[in-house]
């Protein structure tokens, strides 16, 4: 009998992999919690975040919290637990969650550069933009979302197997184009006439007013840029590479040489959740104001003591009084 104890290398259990990879998700999925629900309760919390514009960003938040809170449960109990029978069933929803807050993401990034847009090459038109406009902005966003994340449950039971790939071929192929494609050169463009006017509208208006004033508009401007500008592009590098990895994987068929690539992007498409938060509450000047004096009205409460006037009665002091009212609410 030939010896083979030494003809195969020793592997992980499948039990061990597994747990790595919970072990990985889980904190993602918690930061993701805690970064948008941050953003969350500063909406609820600062009446001065409310405006139409930021209202696009409140939308964001949402659906990226929903990513901590629906998407990586839901892919741990699918794909590491057997909960699901049906491997085709169960890939579809993982794959349909994850493209619905994807492609919702997207355009949320979209929308939101496009109202940068309009503010500063049409600033009169710009102003009547209301709440109500923009929610019927998020309402199309949300439903087109939805449609076009939800259309491959159209054949999940197709027989003919041939006719099914090409359909999901097909649907990825639409995806790249409309969901990355279209809106990635419209924001390109955006990003290049932001970038223009700021500096030429700087030139004009330094014989006009003070030179000061002038460098702080121009410097909130490009703020705004850079935010817009690195909110995209974190999109475009978290998840264009998991579309064209999905689109290799419905072209060839072929998973084991892409489980290395897959097992990467299953993490990197996630950060994009725990970034678009960290960017527009640091970067954005409404929301870091906002975010400080959030922190900073608990802390003068904890440390709040009660004086006694000359009367005997009681009244309360708290150092450190934050004034709501004086809240910046410009980018």
């Amino acid at each position: 009998m030939p010896n083979n104890t030494n003809s195969i290398a020793p592997q992980p259990s499948q039990d061990d992999i597994n747990g790595d990879s919970i072990a990985q998700l889980v904190p993602v999925a918690l930061l993701i919690i805690l970064a948008n629900g941050l953003v969350l309760v500063l909406f609820w919390k600062r009446t001065q975040l409310r405006t139409p514009a930021n209202y696009l960003l409140f939308s964001l938040a949402a659906c990226d919290f929903m990513t901590g809170v629906i998407n990586i449960p839901l892919f741990i109990i699918v794909v590491f637990t057997p909960v699901l029978t049906s491997f085709t069933f169960r890939n579809h929803m993982v794959s349909v969650f994850n493209n619905f807050t994807a492609i919702s993401a997207c355009y949320h990034i979209l929308a939101a550069t496009t109202e940068k847009y309009l503010s500063i090459i049409w600033p009169v038109k710009h102003r009547s933009i209301t709440r109500k406009t923009v929610s019927k902005v998020l309402q199309v966003v949300w439903g087109v979302s939805f449609i076009v994340a939800f259309i491959p449950f159209a054949w999940v039971n197709m027989e003919d197997n041939e006719t099914q790939r090409k359909l999901e071929v097909g649907h990825v192929i639409f995806c790249l184009v409309a969901v990355f494609l279209l809106p990635y050169t419209f924001m390109i463009y955006a990003f290049v006439v932001i970038f223009k006017s700021v500096f030429n509208r700087g030139k004009v208006k330094r014989t006009i007013i003070s030179r000061s004033y002038v460098s702080r508009q121009a410097a909130l401007k490009r703020r705004c840029f850079f935010l817009f500008a690195s909110m995209a592009t974190v999109f475009l590098v978290c998840w264009l590479p998991w579309y064209i990895l999905m689109l290799l994987y419905k072209v060839h068929g072929n998973t084991e040489d892409m489980e290395i690539a897959a097992h990467v992007f299953v993490l990197v498409r996630y950060a994009t959740s725990i970034i678009n938060p960290v960017l527009y509450t640091f970067f954005r000047r409404d929301f870091s104001t906002g975010l400080k004096s959030l922190f900073k009205k608990q802390r003068s409460r904890r440390f709040s003591f009660p004086l006694f006037s000359n009367d005997g009665e009681v009244t309360r002091k708290v150092v450190n009084t934050i004034d709501d009212n004086t809240a910046e609410t410009t980018v």
